[in-house]
């Protein structure tokens, strides 16, 4: 088996893909052109509408706070990357 480096998955195509998602995701909000409704029909609607225009093979959450995208590495772990309301990004490896 060919074990990737963290560096090579952290610099891999899908991860740069996927914080640009996160990225053009916070921009959206912070300008006011995105903001999670309070009815639950609509709030629904839309998580599913983000969850599908999230990068291939990436599982978007959001716990009320925070973003995440999630996606599972064959033979390696998972990564899990948080979108912080300050905009900041944090990848985490497990």
């Amino acid at each position: 088996m060919n074990y990737l480096t963290v560096n090579q998955i952290s610099q891999s195509e899908a991860f740069k893909e996927a914080k640009a998602y996160l990225k053009e995701l916070w921009y959206a909000i912070v300008e006011g052109h995105f903001a999670m409704s309070l009815r639950y029909k609509m709030y629904k609607y839309q998580l599913l509408h983000l969850q599908a225009c999230a990068p291939k093979d990436w599982q978007l959450g959001w716990n009320g706070i925070y973003f995440t995208l999630t996606k599972d590495i064959k033979h390696h772990a998972r990564i899990t990357m948080t979108l912080k309301p300050n905009g900041s990004i944090q990848s985490y490896f497990s």
